[in-house]
């Protein structure tokens, strides 16, 4: 999806929903941080956006007028996920760091996740798709790779702790896999090195 079609999709939501805060949380969160995305982002047909408390019912209506399998898709080849908290895992203090999004086009309470956030989420999901995200804004310099590694730290105190050793495991391999073992060396999936 390119930037003027998540444009187009979120001006659309805002018309029907126009109090509902939109979070823009997968791989199109990237244009509220650079003008140029790398092909992998717009790729996707789909928009998820992430609703929290009290715009979370919204989610029907949105899914409804705008999603997979609507009239919205049928006439524009795109839609909007909505998805709430138990779909995506995020670290800590990711709401204080949410960027504004669509400000300049009219966009009203629409914000879009942290590209670190966002990248610690897809390496939670674990996808293969996730990881080529990676790989793709790496490429670019579109992150900096110190703080990715400190927000998978974050997750470390939360629910998905458990999964964060194998994600930094997967992680390494796949860095050592494109080459890059300057990152690959940084990663410590049991943890901080002993100093």
């Amino acid at each position: 999806m390119k930037r003027p079609q998540l444009i187009e999709l979120l001006q659309r939501i805002r018309a029907s929903q126009a109090e509902t805060r939109l979070i823009v949380a997968g791989s199109q969160a990237l244009y509220a941080s650079t003008g140029t995305a790398p092909a992998v982002v717009e790729f996707s047909l789909e928009a998820d956006l992430l609703l929290v408390r009290e715009a979370f019912p919204a989610r029907a209506d949105i899914e409804t007028n705008f999603g997979m399998d609507s009239a919205f898709q049928a006439e524009t080849g795109f839609y909007a996920y909505p998805v709430g908290l138990g779909t995506i895992v995020l670290p800590a203090g990711w709401e204080a760091r949410l960027v504004p999004f669509g400000r300049d086009e009219g966009l009203v309470n629409v914000w879009a996740l942290e590209i670190h956030d966002l990248l610690a989420s897809k390496l939670m999901a674990g996808r293969e798709k996730d990881f080529e995200f990676l790989h793709a804004l790496l490429a670019h310099a579109l992150c900096d790779f110190p703080t990715l590694l400190a927000r998978l730290e974050l997750l470390r105190a939360g629910a998905s702790a458990n999964a964060v050793p194998e994600r930094l495991t997967r992680l390494a391999r796949h860095l050592r896999d494109w080459r890059r073992d300057d990152l690959a060396r940084t990663v410590h999936p049991a943890g901080r090195p002993s100093e």
